[in-house]
């Protein structure tokens, strides 16, 4: 009778049985990633859909999820961990991510937390306007312009602002995604506001009101700043303790308000994202999940010569 250990999960014994070994199986010494999401637009990244390459070694990639793996590395096991649990949790935790950003010296941004009304008051009335975002929140949930002093008081007596961080609004014109690994940026798009959004909504980009421009359309207006904009996103990515990320910037636009090309273009990083979404409402592969498929290996890749 085979005999299997205790599994976290219905993926890790989908991704174990094939390494048992008796007599009546053959050792299987190639193994495709375990993958950790409750995103369904990575259901085209698990062991079944056989997208992953095989690889010569037993490994889980995290996007979103703080479900502990026994047999990781970390854990005295041999199983490689690209996004550790600690990761996750710091990308997750707006204010865990921006002291990690702080600590990396990248580029975000003016900011607090919240410690006493008094306070918060003081530090608002210099500068307006500001965001107010939820430690834990998605898609711009959580999310609110504060224009005056008025709008705090207003926002203050409905919300506990212990749950937030905040800071300083700045009204740069372009916003980019960017899909980024120790190596780089991989993936990129820019998130454009449709017509006709209502101008209080303008502020944000977010997906019910933004369409997204791939590098090779000539609407992408890749920056003059870019190889910045991208070496501090790979900084930051080292700070929250992560292998793979996207990465949310804000971006002055081309050209200033006397229509004047700008010589450099100044940027913030807004936060960073687990789980991107992969969807490209076709039910065929997007373009993101092909570039996620060939650098889920080159990052495993990576991590086992680190080890």
């Amino acid at each position: 009778m085979v005999q299997t250990r205790k599994l976290t999960n219905q993926s890790q014994l989908f991704s174990s049985r094939k390494s048992i070994d008796n007599k009546n199986t053959k050792k299987i010494t190639t193994f495709r990633p375990m993958i950790l999401s409750r995103h369904p637009s990575h259901d085209c990244l698990r062991a079944k859909t056989k997208n992953l390459s095989l690889l010569p070694y037993q490994s889980v990639v995290r996007f979103g999820s703080t479900t502990e793996v026994e047999d990781t590395i970390a854990n005295g096991g041999k199983r490689i961990e690209i996004n550790t649990v600690q990761s996750i949790k710091n990308s997750a935790n707006k204010l865990l991510m921006k002291q990690a950003f702080e600590e990396a010296g990248v580029k975000t941004a003016i900011w607090t937390s919240f410690n006493n009304l008094e306070s918060l008051r003081g530090w608002a009335s210099e500068k307006f306007p500001i965001v107010a975002k939820a430690h834990y929140g998605s898609k711009g949930k959580g999310n609110t312009l504060l224009k005056s002093a008025e709008e705090l008081e207003s926002w203050l007596k409905t919300h506990s602002p212990s749950s937030y961080i905040f800071e300083k609004f700045m009204n740069y014109g372009h916003e980019f995604r960017l899909h980024v690994t120790e190596q780089g940026c991989f993936y990129a798009c820019r998130k454009a506001l449709k017509q006709g959004v209502a101008e209080e909504d303008k502020w944000r980009r977010h997906d019910d009101i933004c369409v997204w421009f791939l590098e090779e359309n000539e609407s992408f207006f890749k920056p003059n700043s870019w190889d910045d904009i991208v070496d501090d996103c790979v900084l930051a990515l080292k700070s929250i303790g992560a292998d793979i990320l996207s990465f949310d910037v804000r971006v002055q636009s081309p050209t200033d308000k006397n229509g004047e090309i700008r010589q450099y273009q100044d940027y913030i990083l807004l936060e960073c994202n687990s789980a991107s979404s992969m969807d490209n409402g076709t039910g065929e592969l997007s373009v993101c999940a092909k570039k996620y498929i060939d650098e889920i290996r080159k990052v495993i890749i990576e991590k086992v010569k680190k080890i």
